[in-house]
């Protein structure tokens, strides 16, 4: 009924049947139509997702997507991140093994489902996880993604080396990445580990660079005495990563500021207090850490004293 502009409030489910069917009437004798209930019902089901949040705004339909952030790590696996074997205990208490789908595979069903949504996984930290191993197979299907409109799904299906089909006569190990499935990594290259990926993997991404910029703060601290504290602390400490020759350079030669300087999130406080222990206790211990790694030079040492 929200699909097609109608008011519900105070109906029951019946009234609302009967309602729509009066509609379906009404549309099949305007637009001199040869179609059936059913027939309708399966062009709704086909093109919205009726079970999630269907809005409409300015004669626009909306209809709800989701979102998930995750977080990889130097152990996550195929198994963890696509599809894997788990363990199960039937009612008799023994142990059976089951092929089950993961984040990524669920997430892309929920998107094949509901193609007018828009379905956005965050990967964050993606740098530190063995990305060839944990993509696997879907290297391909990064690049080559199922269209809706097009229905391309034998151009774009990967074969997973798991099968998650539950009848033996039948296999079902294919995989597909739709194209309303968006996929996004972040990464800090102050971790020195971007090197990692391979180019066949940089190549199914766009890549945005993030630097750090003293706008963020304006952006998030609207406190005015914080905010000039936050900014002229951002200002000292960007100081000692610039690479002008007329002023004094701590940064050693073998390191670019774009790839190590702190970025903006450490001077992002919402009191003075905060902003201060930041200072203590995470700002000052990581830049002693660079000078001690020689990413800054000892006499980096007396200004970082002096912040």
């Amino acid at each position: 009924m929200k699909l097609l502009g109608e008011k519900t409030e105070g109906q029951n489910y019946i009234q609302k049947n009967v309602r729509l069917q009066e509609i379906f009437l009404e549309k099949k004798e305007k637009f001199d139509a040869n179609i059936t209930n059913n027939e309708f019902m399966q062009f709704l089901f086909n093109n919205f997702s009726i079970k999630n949040e269907v809005k409409v705004e300015n004669n626009e339909l909306i209809v709800e997507g989701k979102y998930k952030i995750i977080q990889f790590h130097p152990a996550y696996s195929y198994e963890d991140f696509v599809r894997g074997i788990s363990a199960k205990t039937n009612e008799n208490g023994d142990v059976c093994y089951k092929v089950e789908n993961r984040i990524l595979a669920e997430f892309a069903d929920e998107a094949f489902d509901n193609p007018k949504g828009k379905y956005i996984l965050i990967i964050d930290e993606i740098n530190r996880a063995n990305l060839p191993s944990v993509l696997g197979e879907l290297i391909y299907a990064l690049e080559y993604r199922y269209n809706h409109e097009k229905d391309n799904k034998k151009e774009a299906s990967v074969e997973s080396v798991y099968d998650i089909s539950e009848n033996e006569e039948e296999s079902d190990r294919l995989i597909l990445l739709p194209d309303n499935l968006y996929i996004i990594g972040t990464m800090n290259t102050a971790d020195r580990s971007v090197g990692h990926i391979d180019y066949a993997i940089k190549r199914r991404f766009a890549f945005v660079d993030v630097p750090p910029t003293s706008d963020a703060i304006d952006n998030v601290v609207k406190d005015s005495a914080v905010n000039a504290k936050a900014k002229s602390l951002f200002s000292k400490v960007s100081d000692l990563f610039n690479e002008d020759e007329t002023k004094t350079i701590y940064l050693q030669s073998d390191f670019k500021a774009k790839e190590v300087q702190l970025g903006h999130s450490y001077f992002i406080a919402e009191t003075e207090k905060q902003l201060e222990l930041k200072l203590e206790f995470e700002i000052i211990p990581l830049l002693n850490e660079y000078v001690k790694d020689g990413i800054l030079s000892e006499s980096a040492l007396a200004e970082i004293q002096n912040l």
